[in-house]
């Protein structure tokens, strides 16, 4: 009878196998053992319990704890919740609903939120549902009007619409959210009502706010109504950006890019967001995974509502940039 393998081993082997996707002869190959050595050792973690396999109806939203602690070790985010993905749902709805199920929980002890654009912030706040009874609670846009359209139930913003469906009072931001020249923002942002509704929105208790990856989706859009010129498009690539919070860009590593793209923003900047006592950034789809790192790594973030898949590309490629 062979030796029994030791514990590291079946959590290597498992991680690997189970986290990172790596297939049987992969793992064998790094390993320098058979691929039947493999499959023993995966049997072993079973059996001991290093590995537990759960089967859950269709439909129902749960969550990935392997997934979780590894984004804790890796990123240090405090409250990750990773959503397994049910048969014939979008990465982007599943999302939806679990950040609003967070939302749902803590509502009654929060008196100000602020909230982002885009479609996974639509996501949630449609799958948000609570009795509009009054609460004592008041929603602040956390930028300008989104120029690639921001749009909830009954054409209504997201920020309408969940003021509405809570019983909150919602508040407006007078200003497009990204501009075309620095002199617009400039002149704006020096505007009295434009600073009142950034220090407002700067002051929320919780911001929720949509994770954007560099090129991709909405991210896209918003770097498309900058307007940059082809000196300032030039400087931006070259530092390398990863994605996008409240179309703040930074790279891989979380750093802001700063100028030309920060001098088209009206909104609360990355500075301000840190400060926030809770941010939670939501988004979905394997495209999403350089927005994802990045944004972890800026130190905004408390917490992240994403799909599995996600975040296990996320890891992929967090190992793989340094």
């Amino acid at each position: 009878m062979p030796a029994p393998r030791p514990q590291d081993v079946l959590v290597k082997v498992a991680r690997l196998y189970y986290l990172e996707d790596r297939s049987q002869g992969d793992i064998a190959k790094q390993l320098g053992v058979s691929r039947s050595s493999v499959s023993r050792i995966l049997t072993s973690a079973r059996e001991q319990g290093v590995v537990e396999i759960r089967i859950h109806p269709p439909g129902q939203l749960t969550r990935v704890g392997e997934l979780e602690d590894a984004f804790k070790r890796e990123f240090g985010i405090a409250e990750p919740r990773i959503v397994r993905r049910p048969t014939g749902r979008a990465p982007i709805d599943i999302v939806g609903e679990m950040a609003a199920r967070v939302f749902e929980s803590q509502v009654a002890h929060l008196s100000t939120v602020g909230l982002s654009w885009g479609y996974t912030i639509s996501q949630f706040v449609e799958h948000v549902s609570l009795e509009p009874i009054y609460r004592d609670l008041h929603l602040f846009p956390l930028a300008g009007g989104m120029p690639t359209g921001d749009t909830g139930p009954s054409g209504n913003t997201s920020l309408e619409t969940l003021a509405h469906k809570c019983g909150a009072t919602a508040y407006r931001f007078e200003s497009p959210s990204v501009v075309e020249s620095r002199q617009t923002w400039q002149a704006l942002s020096g505007e009295s009502a434009i600073v009142a509704a950034i220090e407002r929105a700067a002051n929320v208790r919780m911001a929720v706010i949509g994770i954007g990856s560099y090129g991709v989706r909405s991210s896209a859009r918003v770097m498309e109504a900058m307007g940059l010129n082809p000196d300032e498009k030039a400087e931006t690539e070259a530092r390398h950006p990863a994605g996008d919070l409240n179309g703040r860009f930074f790279d891989i590593d979380g750093v802001p890019l700063g100028p030309p793209t920060s001098e088209r923003v009206i909104g609360v900047s990355m500075e301000q967001l840190a400060k926030v006592p809770q941010v939670y950034g939501l988004c979905g789809g394997v495209d999403k995974a350089r927005g994802l790192v990045g944004a972890l790594r800026t130190g905004v973030l408390d917490g992240v509502v994403v799909d599995e898949d996600l975040a296990a590309a996320a890891l992929k490629v967090a190992r793989h940039e340094h």
